[in-house]
C-alpha cells in the first residue's frame, strides 16, 4: 500500500500541485501500520542524516486539530506550534545525534517566529511556554494525561538546553569552539547513555501508573541542571569568575559502585520474569554508559587545560560538581538542587 497523504509541508504547497512530489507519497508503507505508526515509518525511510533545519521543518506534521477549547486565534495558534514541536522533537529524539539537535533548536526558533507573528501580542520569552499551556487545555487529569503533559514539559526543558548550547558555541572564541563542540557532543551521549541505564535497567515498576511522570520529571531536572551550569561555565570562560566546588568529588570506586547498585532493577517484586532485564541489556547499557563518560571526562579536561590556570582550576571545580549531579541519586555527596 502505497500512502498518499495529500499534506501541507512547512511554508510550501499542497501535494496536489502536479509539479510538486511530496517524498512522504512516495514510501511504501505495511498495511498493518497506520496513523501515527505510518508517519513515523516513513519518516524514517526519507530522513537523512544529518538532519537539515529544513528537513524538519518540512517533515513537522500539522495535524488538524479540532474540539471546542479551541475557541480564540492563539489557542489555535499555540495548538499548531505544539504539535509542530512535540513532531520534530519526536523526529529528532528517533533518529538525531547531538549535532542534529542543534538544527533542531534551530527548527523549533523557526517555529515560534511563525507564532509571534500571528501572536504579536505574547512576549517572546513566553512564546515556548504556550505549548504546554496549550497541551494542558486539552489534557484530562487522569494520570495519563498528567504523564504525557510531563512529556512535554521534559522536551520544552530539553530544547531550552539545547538551545543553551547552540547560543553558547556560537559566543565561544575560535580557539575553543572545537572543544566546546567536543564536550557538548560527548555530554549529550552520556546524558542520553545515562538516562537510557536509569529508565530502561534499573527503573523497572512498569506496571506503575506514575512511571512515564516520574522518569520525566528526573529528566527534566537533569537538562535544568545543565542549563544552569552552563551559565556558570560562560562566566567562568568570558568573564573569569571563580568557582569554589560544593560538593565531595566522586572517586573512580564511587562511580563504580554507583554503576554496580544502579544496574540492577529496584528492589521489588516484579509481576513476572520476562519484566527482569536481561543480562545481555544491562550490559549493553553499562558500557555505554562507561564509554561515553570516559568521553566527557576527557573532552572537559582538555579544554580545562586550554585555559588559563585560574579558570581552569575553577572549570575542575565545577566538573566535580556536575559529576556528582550527574550521578543523581548519591545524594550524601552534594545536595540536590535545579540552582
Amino acid at each position: 500500500m502505497v500512502v498518499t497523504m495529500a499534506l501541507m509541508a512547512c511554508g510550501g504547497r499542497s501535494t496536489t500541485d502536479a509539479e510538486v512530489v511530496n517524498p512522504r507519497d512516495t514510501v511504501e508503507v505495511p498495511d498493518y501500520l497506520s496513523g501515527e505508526d505510518s508517519i513515523a515509518y516513513i519518516e524514517d525511510a526519507i530522513t537523512k542524516s544529518p538532519i537539515s533545519v529544513e528537513d524538519l521543518l518540512r517533515l513537522a506534521e500539522v495535524h488538524g486539530v479540532e474540539g471546542d477549547y479551541l475557541t480564540t486565534h492563539r489557542d489555535s495558534a499555540a495548538s499548531r506550534l505544539a504539535s509542530r514541536f512535540l513532531r520534530m522533537a519526536e523526529l529528532v529524539n528517533r533518529k538525531g545525534d547531538a549535532n542534529d539537535k542543534l538544527r533542531w533548536a534551530e527548527a523549533v526558533n523557526v517555529i515560534v517566529d511563525t507564532f509571534r507573528v500571528a501572536e504579536p501580542e505574547v512576549p517572546a520569552d513566553s512564546v515556548i511556554n504556550e505549548i504546554e499551556r496549550v497541551v494542558a487545555i486539552n489534557s484530562s487529569d487522569t494520570q495519563m494525561g498528567l504523564n504525557y503533559l510531563s512529556h512535554v514539559g521534559a522536551q520544552v526543558s530539553y530544547y531550552r538546553t539545547i538551545e543553551a548550547y547552540r547560543l553558547w558555541l556560537k559566543e565561544v572564541n575560535d580557539g575553543l569552539k572545537g572543544l566546546m563542540q567536543e564536550e557538548y557532543a560527548a555530554w549529550h551521549d552520556f546524558n542520553e547513555a545515562r538516562f537510557s541505564l536509569w529508565d530502561n535497567v534499573s527503573y523497572r515498576q512498569e506496571w506503575y501508573s506514575m512511571r512515564p511522570m516520574e522518569t520525566q520529571w528526573y529528566y527534566d531536572v537533569i537538562v535544568a541542571n545543565r542549563r544552569a551550569e552552563l551559565a556558570i561555565e560562560r562566566d567562568i570562560i568570558l568573564k573569569g569568575k571563580a568557582y569554589q566546588q560544593k560538593g565531595k568529588t566522586v572517586t573512580g570506586k564511587e562511580w563504580e559502585e554507583w554503576i554496580a547498585k544502579n544496574s540492577v532493577p529496584e528492589d521489588q517484586e516484579f509481576l513476572n520474569e520476562e519484566q527482569i532485564p536481561s543480562d545481555s541489556l544491562v550490559t549493553v547499557k553499562v558500557k555505554n554508559l562507561r564509554s561515553t563518560f570516559a568521553r566527557w571526562m576527557s573532552a572537559r579536561q582538555a579544554i580545562a587545560k586550554a585555559l588559563p590556570k585560574a579558570q581552569g582550576d575553577a572549570y575542575d571545580h565545577l566538573t566535580a560538581d556536575m559529576h556528582s549531579r550527574l550521578i543523581g541519586k548519591l545524594e550524601w555527596l552534594v545536595a540536590w538542587d535545579c540552582w
